[in-house]
């Protein structure tokens, strides 16, 4: 199994807001917070009140090279604590899933960022072969974005008006 972490404390914002916001995502808002970066983010299929079920696309780039393009299924929706996203294609399940968790603290929010792709068990044997594509440079990408997108995000919660809409959780 990969696992890929990052963790960044973001200053002026509260878990609440991350997680309004990227819960209930649409193209507009995820544009505007990274112009030419973020494409798309939006449901596709919703889920329960909750969000729990909703089914997701996202399309972004990672930098001038990579493309990260998925729909997902919202498996873990805690209000103001984590969502946990797992990737599918043609309506199966992959191995791979993104969670974000939030913490507030006194200095923000702490935001953790967990990619995790592969296999247990026998299906480990696998995991070589996603590495050839989940390589050192694209780790390197991934942070780099992670790094930079968090704090962007936080100006824009921190805005006065977002697109002239109220970031909330249906």
């Amino acid at each position: 199994m990969i696992r890929h972490i990052e963790k960044l404390t973001v200053p002026n914002v509260t878990a609440k807001q991350f997680y309004d916001f990227m819960i209930n995502p649409t193209d507009e808002r995820y544009s505007a917070w990274w112009p030419g970066e973020h494409l798309q983010f939006h449901i596709v299929k919703k889920g329960n009140a909750d969000h729990l079920g909703d089914i997701v696309f996202m399309d972004e780039f990672l930098g001038k090279n990579r493309r990260l393009t998925f729909n997902a299924l919202v498996i873990t929706a805690d209000r103001s604590r984590a969502i946990t996203w797992q990737m599918i294609k043609a309506g199966i399940k992959l191995p791979a899933y993104v969670t974000l968790a939030l913490d507030d603290t006194s200095d923000g929010v702490l935001v953790s960022h967990e990619l995790t792709i592969g296999f247990n068990g026998i299906g480990k044997l696998l995991d070589p072969f996603i590495r050839l594509y989940f390589n050192k440079s694209y780790q390197e990408a991934l942070s780099t974005h992670c790094h930079k997108e968090w704090p962007m995000l936080a100006d824009i919660l921190n805005s006065a008006i977002v697109l002239n809409e109220e970031i909330r959780a249906d």
